[in-house]
């Protein structure tokens, strides 16, 4: 640099970069993790403060009483039904805590054409107070059965009009709490009780052997008693629907299986594997 000689002599300071306040951003981030931490105390702390909060430990009741008067109203028409195993799935229930999502789901065997008549019956016959309706969409090819248990429970199916498998579900929704063996245990029990000689009858009929390998999922019915589907492999897949009593046509019938009533029991076979598996659904009983 230059100085005038008008300034010779006098010292010059060069101005220098000034410092960059960091403090406001210190702040900020450590305001930032005090939120979080205070965030993560609550959640695990804090007890419910709406009835969705609830534990999954409590919503069990409610769902087993819902699944047990679905699956009575769905026993009612001519169709053929089944209980599903009771299911359960990790799902987000706030950005830093994981709920599970439980539910059972209840399969309806229709025959052709008649699933939106197959969905309006069930939805009469489920209790008053649970709002139940069927609404057609997409000029009447779409069909959502949609209902309210109580106790933030769902029940809800999705179908084409053309089904003929619809699948009937029962849903907690997103809840703080894990799964227990009991309540939510996706592998079903050897039977307490008498199995139906039906599913002997049929097991043996298709090649199996009648009283091995029997499992079970049992439901509580709303006027008392149990509803229980039992199931046996029997013998190899393949061919058309056979074994079914003389006189008894099939609701259903396709390469996955077939399925029909015998009585006031159930009888579905699923033929999607490399053995038969035949299931036997008893009705709710006192």
């Amino acid at each position: 640099m230059t100085v005038p000689e008008d300034f010779a002599g006098v010292p010059v300071t060069v101005p220098g970069r000034k410092r960059r306040r960091r403090w406001p951003a210190a702040v900020v981030a450590g305001w930032i993790v005090v939120l979080a931490g205070i965030s993560w105390w609550s959640v695990r702390h804090d007890p419910a403060t709406v009835p969705e909060q609830q534990d999954l430990g409590e919503a069990m009741p409610a769902l087993r009483a819902a699944t047990g008067t679905l699956l009575a109203a769905a026993g009612d028409g001519p169709w053929a039904v089944r209980l599903g195993a009771p299911r359960a799935e990790t799902c987000e229930l706030t950005p830093v805590r994981d709920g599970t999502d439980a539910g059972q789901d209840i399969f309806l065997y229709v025959p052709e054409g008649q699933a939106r008549t197959a969905l309006n019956e069930v939805a009469a016959a489920l209790p008053e107070r649970y709002r139940a309706a069927v609404v057609p969409t997409r000029a009447g090819t779409r069909l959502s059965l949609l209902a309210d248990a109580g106790a933030f429970i769902a029940i809800e199916a999705q179908a084409q009009a053309a089904d003929q498998v619809l699948t009937l579900s029962v849903d907690t929704g997103c809840r703080p709490g894990k799964p227990d063996r009991t309540g939510t245990s996706a592998a079903p029990v050897a039977p307490a009780g008498a199995v139906p000689a039906l599913l002997g009858e049929t097991v043996a009929a298709l090649g199996g052997v009648a009283g091995s390998g029997v499992s079970v999922q049992e439901i509580g019915c709303p006027a008392g008693g149990t509803a229980a589907t039992y199931r046996a492999a029997a013998g190899a897949s393949g061919g058309r629907p056979r074994g079914v009593p003389d006189g008894v046509t099939p609701v259903w019938s396709g390469a996955a299986g077939w399925a029909y009533r015998k009585g006031p029991a159930s009888v579905v076979v699923d033929a999607s594997g490399e053995r038969l598996q035949v299931s036997v659904t008893t009705p709710c009983r006192a």
